[in-house]
């Protein structure tokens, strides 16, 4: 079941930045402050509350295309096509300012998703005649989706506004920002409760259970003790390093040791088809965005593909997967060469790993049968396969934006753990499965630790993940300014909230 295909008649309070939103239809945006309490009467209102507060991650503005102009623009991973638009470049030249258009949109589109995600946890417990079972579970994803937007905006902004009750009347906008501190007890208490009250079952696609509550919470103690630990800016307030390591050991562990339904994909074309890990008895997904090519609206399938993808004037075919002899060709469409690969990222790898050669394409095939190759510093490049739909209609594809997978949890098990026989074997199960050899033995803590960093900068490069990996361990000018010639103006390890927020919001001080 696909979160956008459902639509219901709900109307439920929304806000983006401190503009008032409302709804008569779930597939329209919300104007306006409304009162929820009038709606959440029986269980199928409940899910269909739930249903609401997820569809906001697939939007444009968030995980379909906003998420990863902000994310992965201003690391040494992507660039902009010369006509991207100003915003674009002030993120990927980090240079940003309040009024730049890009963060104020996500930043709309994340306090929306807060307030959808607060109408279920404040309505959801009143509803009668509903199985304890069902209710905890969608009160359960209701904490989870807000801790994961308040994880993405302290990580983005630093401090921010704590908005934890629905919006009903205009005097609840004016909110203060809270501490960095403030921000993390609360996503920290949200994911634990969303752990306490989810089923570990393989739920929907794109609606999260208790190993993702599980699989976030131990990202969000690997940030604090990293960040904690290499001195980043903002989290002097973590008392100790090595506490927060433990407890994102624990939790990664619980994700690789105590359930079966998500697991390691051996083949990695594999793991970004959604036609085959949607059915698989085991995938590596813990939790996306989802969506389906056959929705009505962008939002409800994707367009994020076409990002990534160049436009060389034809319709391209790739191999499926380059690594078998015998794979299939598909036909991928032609994109609007938005996103492009830096050199910096490029050339990186070692040349035999297959995260390159299976996921980064170089060479395509023109309706003529001819194959054209793509250079590093072309106007069209290779480009990651991570993000495209063999089975594209037009321009509408299923391709779920990855949120949390199973990879990146055994990193951070990696991490946390140290330079352990057990963080060892997590690291180099993904670097097998990319065709090296084993990680350097012996590395010191410090030395491993770093050493993972850079594997995670392979192994999940274009998912959102790089800028909070260089923030989080006071990297930001290590890397892209020493090591590969970048500058930094401003938004290294914070971006400024939004001036639109400033103006409408007088309790927030710039």
């Amino acid at each position: 079941m696909k979160m956008n295909k459902i639509i219901a008649g709900i109307c439920l309070a929304g806000i983006a930045s401190s503009t008032f939103l409302s709804c008569s239809k779930l597939t329209e945006e919300p104007y306006g402050i409304v009162n929820s309490n009038s709606f959440y009467k029986t269980a199928d209102d409940a899910l269909s509350g739930l249903i609401y507060a997820y569809a906001i991650l697939p939007e444009v503005g968030y995980y379909s295309r906003g998420y990863y102009i902000i994310t992965e623009l201003p690391t040494e991973n992507l660039t902009a096509k010369s006509d991207a638009g100003q915003a674009n470049f002030e993120l990927e030249q980090l240079r940003t300012t309040s009024t730049n258009s890009d963060l104020d949109n996500l930043w709309t589109y994340m306090y929306r998703g807060i307030a959808r995600a607060n109408a279920v946890i404040t309505n959801v417990p009143n509803v009668p005649n509903m199985p304890d079972a069902d209710r905890n579970q969608i009160i359960g994803e209701g904490y989870f989706l807000r801790a994961l937007h308040n994880f993405n905006l302290v990580r983005l902004f630093g401090e921010v506004p704590l908005r934890l009750e629905p919006l009903v009347e205009a005097e609840q906008i004016p909110v203060a920002k809270s501490s960095i501190s403030d921000v993390y007890d609360v996503i920290i208490a949200d994911l634990k409760r969303g752990e306490e009250l989810m089923s570990a079952a393989k739920n929907f696609e794109g609606r999260a259970n208790r190993v993702a509550a599980q699989a976030l919470l131990s990202k969000v103690y690997l940030h604090l003790a990293s960040a904690k630990a290499s001195g980043s800016v903002g989290y002097d307030f973590v008392a100790n390093s090595d506490e927060m390591y433990n407890e994102a050991l624990r939790y990664a562990g619980k994700v690789i040791n105590d359930q079966q339904v998500f697991n390691f994909t051996d083949v990695l074309p594999d793991i970004w088809n959604t036609e085959v890990y949607k059915n698989a008895a085991v995938s590596e997904h813990i939790f996306d965005a989802a969506v389906d090519r056959s929705g009505e609206r962008e939002g409800n399938y994707s367009k994020l593909p076409n990002m990534f993808l160049p436009d060389p004037g034809f319709v391209m075919t790739i191999p499926y997967n380059p690594s078998d002899p015998n794979t299939e060709t598909i036909n991928i469409g032609r994109g609007w060469n938005h996103f492009q690969m830096e050199a910096h990222h490029y050339n990186s790898y070692n040349a035999s790993d297959k995260r390159k050669t299976d996921l980064i394409v170089s060479e395509v095939i023109n309706p003529d049968g001819n194959v054209i190759q793509f250079g590093i510093n072309d106007f069209s490049r290779p480009f990651t396969r991570k993000f495209i739909d063999p089975l594209r209609d037009a321009d509408k594809m299923s391709t779920n934006s990855p949120v949390i997978r199973y990879s990146d949890i055994l990193l951070v098990y990696a991490e946390s753990a140290g330079p352990t026989t057990e963080a060892y074997a997590a690291v180099n199960k993904i670097r097998n499965r990319a065709g090296l050899g084993p990680l350097t033995p012996n590395l010191s803590p410090a030395a491993f630790r770093e050493a993972i960093v850079e594997e995670r900068a392979f192994e999940l490069a274009f998912e959102g993940n790089r800028l909070f990996d260089l923030r989080r361990t006071n990297s930001m000018e290590k890397v892209l300014v020493e090591k590969y010639g970048k500058s930094i103006t401003s938004g290294a390890y914070f971006f400024p909230i939004p001036q639109r927020e400033i103006d409408s919001n007088p309790l927030i001080q710039p």
